[in-house]
């Protein structure tokens, strides 16, 4: 119980920011007083201090013993402790468990991927436990499909052959030329389309292969997804044709 001795209408007033009963205010008062060593007046005090409230008429009806117990409390790391303790509830921290390799490379995976398309269609079959040449088929299949929407072509044609048309060493001769405009970017990024299709196109399309590990078909699909950002800003060279009369 809150001592007579203690101010009611400080005690009030800390209680009703605390959202507190007095009595509970009382008894951390007290508390804090006899962990301390202090008077249950420099408590108070020292507790009102904490939440804002002023308290300096309250102080001065204080003898000069009581003002120092005061000054020497709100120098105390071990008093704001216990006024913290006293007004929390105590959390029970449960350890959380660490996240699982397959967890970790879905969520790498997904902030990894940034064409939409592809992700939609790979993220799935990259958190799976095998069968990794799935991802690395619809990878390449969304490649293929990309560079058929963008360049064209007069007739329907897939793999080399597609590749083949849009994509040309010589500047000259291209029909998509590479966003940069530099004729080492077209004839480096053509050499390694038209090498992405025998290499993995027509391995995962044509045949099923167990050759992919996880990490391997990750890093296969997240090279594809720089490929379709070189396709999607690829420029159609092609000469227009003439605007009629």
């Amino acid at each position: 119980m809150a001592r007579k001795i203690l101010d009611q209408k400080l005690l009030a007033k800390i209680a009703a920011v605390k959202g507190k009963t007095e009595k509970y205010i009382g008894e951390a008062v007290s508390k804090l007083a006899h962990k301390q060593g202090v008077s249950s007046e420099a408590a108070l005090v020292y507790i009102a201090k904490q939440y804002g409230i002023g308290t300096a008429l309250f102080q001065r009806k204080l003898d000069a013993p009581k003002q120092a117990e005061v000054r020497a409390l709100l120098t105390s790391k071990s008093a704001e402790e216990t006024v913290r303790s006293s007004g929390k509830p105590q959390v029970r921290r449960v350890p959380t468990r660490p996240a699982s390799k397959r967890s970790s490379l879905r969520i790498a995976t997904k902030h990894l991927l940034q064409d939409a398309e592809l992700r939609s269609r790979c993220i799935d079959l990259l958190a799976a436990r095998s069968r990794f040449d799935r991802a690395v088929n619809q990878a390449t299949l969304v490649l293929e499909d990309r560079i058929r929407k963008k360049a064209k072509p007069p007739i329907a044609m897939t793999g080399e052959p597609l590749v083949n048309f849009a994509f040309k060493d010589e500047m000259s001769k291209t029909v998509l030329q590479v966003g940069s405009g530099q004729a080492d970017d077209q004839r480096g990024f053509t050499q390694i389309l038209r090498g992405i299709v025998p290499a993995f196109r027509n391995q995962t399309h044509h045949h099923i292969s167990e050759s992919f590990s996880q990490e391997e078909a990750i890093l296969v699909v997240g090279f594809i997804d720089v490929l379709l950002r070189v396709v999607e800003s690829a420029i159609d060279v092609r000469p227009q044709p003439p605007m009629g009369p």
